[in-house]
């Protein structure tokens, strides 16, 4: 009595597979018709380009930080000249200066401190 249920039980599991084999096949027949192999081609063009688009920003990103350095080498020597006109200025004998020289004096000084600052970031 025991073996018919367990048959009863493996045809019933035979017969369930079977349906499902059949469903995945008429699945698998309709993935082929479909268009699988030009939505693969698609994709692969799409992260081809992506990848160019990184490699692209990469460089730029490259020369940019190049260019960046140089500015900061440029700044780095106006910024000591400045200083060096500002200590030979405060060294020399002072003659009679007018206001005008003040002013100068207060517009070097001012850029040399905004220099500093921004080479300080």
């Amino acid at each position: 009595m025991t073996s018919y249920l367990i048959d009863g039980l493996l045809i019933v599991a035979l017969v369930v597979t079977a349906l499902r084999c059949g469903r995945m096949h008429k699945e698998l027949k309709d993935l082929r018709q479909t268009d699988l192999a030009e939505a693969l081609i698609n994709a692969e063009v799409s992260l081809n380009r992506a990848a160019e688009a990184l490699v692209a920003a990469r460089h730029e990103g490259i020369d940019t930080v190049r260019q960046l350095e140089r500015q900061l080498v440029d700044a780095r020597r106006v910024s000591a000249e400045l200083d060096d006109r500002l200590d030979r200025r405060e060294t020399t004998p002072s003659a009679p200066t007018e206001a005008g020289a003040d002013a100068y004096r207060d517009f070097f000084a001012a850029a040399q401190d905004m220099l500093h600052a921004s080479l300080a970031r």
